[in-house]
């Protein structure tokens, strides 16, 4: 049976990143919830996909034989938290996360990475929801998945996801 994480965390905590590494290292695929929770293929920035169309793409990953989700939803994860082998909060300083969401805006900018094509007014609510998330909505996320009987693992880094995960079976390694 190949592991099913579950990341959750503020923007800018690395969610992408660690996604990235552990599906690389355990050879199963990654999925972001922002590709579920908005419609890209909308009429435009900011327009969230239909619940009944996101809550059947979130069920057909939870049904896999092993995957990896990140993103900062909880409201309508049950799905995810259920089958989850394990729950990661990923934890750096807040004075971390704002560093590497105006990197991130700059790289994109530059065109060194793939750009949603955000705004100066996107990155200054992207900072001002980091800036708020602890106090507004990690309780909320907190309380969700204990509601579900799941416990969380608190990491700060890659290092702490990798040896907090490393018991947890590798996939087949294509």
């Amino acid at each position: 049976m190949k592991p099913r994480i579950h990341i959750i965390g503020a923007p800018g905590s690395g969610k992408s990143f660690v996604a990235a590494a552990l599906s690389g290292r355990l050879g199963v695929p990654a999925y972001e919830l922002d590709g579920l929770f908005w419609d890209n293929a909308g009429q435009g920035r900011g327009v969230r996909a239909e619940p009944a169309v996101r809550d059947r793409r979130l069920a057909d990953i939870v049904a896999q034989d092993g995957w990896i989700l990140e993103g900062v939803y909880y409201g309508w994860l049950a799905p995810s938290f259920d089958a989850a082998d394990v729950v990661v909060l990923l934890a750096p300083s807040v004075w971390r996360r704002q560093w590497r969401i105006v990197r991130r805006f700059a790289l994109c900018k530059l065109g060194l990475i793939p750009s949603r094509r955000e705004t100066m007014r996107d990155l200054w609510r992207l900072l001002v929801w980091s800036q708020r998330y602890d106090r507004r909505h990690l309780g909320e996320a907190l309380d969700a998945i204990s509601a579900r009987g799941r416990q969380v693992v608190k990491c700060r880094s890659l290092r702490d996801v990798l040896a907090r995960t490393s018991g947890l079976p590798a996939g087949v390694h294509s």
